[in-house]
């Protein structure tokens, strides 16, 4: 991609000085809602084959190619589609004096890192929406598996009351005692799981905020020169 020239600048700049605020908050708002519906349709399509962190089924495949895999594609979801809100946000940005070459820059960049924003804001409105019908499908699972654990306790303590057998009870503290190892490492894992899942969000998304300032900057300049997306791919 070419540098942005000062003799570019000044012969796209607006002939009169508009009277208003330098933020665009339409141009905003628009490269808000595309990386939002951008993030949101690889989400979904992530998902449907299986590139979460955490699987149902233990022992499923290898941990580490599956994390590796789920990470990649967070990263490549986060900021491809952050960085194509801030091309948005730059290309249908008005301007509205004749400014420098750099201010120009500043200016459009800075409407790429408002996007970021207001995408972010956006996206965990979204998620808080449906947090509670999930919370709720999680509390009603683990009531079921409370109704089962209990039906099936009763019988034993019965059966051990009923038949003076104390290897019955022992076999039962055993199973108990085994159950409970195995939820303690399960709930670690998902901890271990967690962190590393909250690092490779904030990782993407500070990353997302490079991208979308320096894919701002690009559509501004594309704007101003005037190219049509015919030439885009092109990048000269």
């Amino acid at each position: 991609m070419s540098e942005r020239t000062e003799t570019m600048t000044q012969a796209s700049a607006p002939r009169f000085a508009h009277d208003g605020s330098y933020v665009d908050w339409a141009s905003i708002l628009a490269g808000a809602a595309v990386a939002t519906g951008i993030a949101f349709v690889f989400t979904t399509f992530g998902a449907a084959i299986g590139l979460s962190l955490i699987s149902p089924y233990t022992g499923e495949g290898s941990a580490m190619a599956a994390l590796i895999a789920t990470a990649s594609w967070l990263l490549w979801t986060t900021i491809s589609s952050f960085m194509a809100g801030g091309y948005i946000a730059g290309r249908m940005r008005r301007r509205m004096d004749n400014a420098s070459a750099d201010e120009v820059s500043v200016r459009d960049g800075i409407h790429g890192l408002t996007t970021w924003g207001v995408a972010i804001l956006l996206g965990a409105f979204l998620v808080s929406a449906t947090a509670d019908s999930a919370l709720q499908a999680t509390a009603k699972s683990a009531d079921a598996v409370a109704t089962v654990a209990q039906n099936v306790e009763v019988p034993t303590a019965d059966a051990a009351a009923g038949d003076g057998n104390a290897a019955v009870s022992q076999t039962a503290t055993g199973a108990a005692a085994q159950a409970a190892e195995v939820s303690e490492a399960e709930a670690e894992a998902a901890r271990k799981y967690s962190v590393i899942s909250a690092f490779v969000v904030a990782a993407s998304l500070m990353i997302a905020a490079a991208g979308a300032y320096w894919a701002a900057n690009v559509g501004g300049q594309h704007r101003d020169e005037g190219r049509a997306f015919a030439r885009f791919g092109r990048w000269t």
